[in-house]
């Protein structure tokens, strides 16, 4: 059993580490909306390169995909959120081929 002074000091030290944690995630997510949103409304295949990091035959291949969001109406253009929708989809986590 701890005494009221370490248990004091146990507290204080998770809720400093708490309170980086959040500052951490919000920083996070500030430079995530930044990254997203600094992108035009409507991609071209340029954009899509720079988002994936890939070259235009990647991005060739990645626009093929049935799934994939595009324009019905304007030939070679992506709708920004819905490709940023789409990677979600369509990203598996690590921790699932670890498990």
């Amino acid at each position: 059993m701890q005494t009221p002074m370490l248990q004091e000091l146990d507290e204080m030290y998770m809720i400093q580490k708490f309170e980086l944690l959040i500052k951490q995630a919000y920083q996070k997510g500030i430079e995530d909306g930044q990254k997203e949103f600094s992108y035009p409304t409507v991609l071209k295949k340029q954009d899509l390169a720079s988002i994936f990091q890939v070259a235009m035959p990647t991005v060739d291949k990645i626009i093929k995909d049935y799934t994939f969001p595009r324009l019905e109406k304007v030939q070679a253009r992506y709708p920004r959120d819905e490709v940023f929708d789409w990677i979600k989809r369509n990203t598996v986590a690590l921790d699932k081929y670890l498990s």
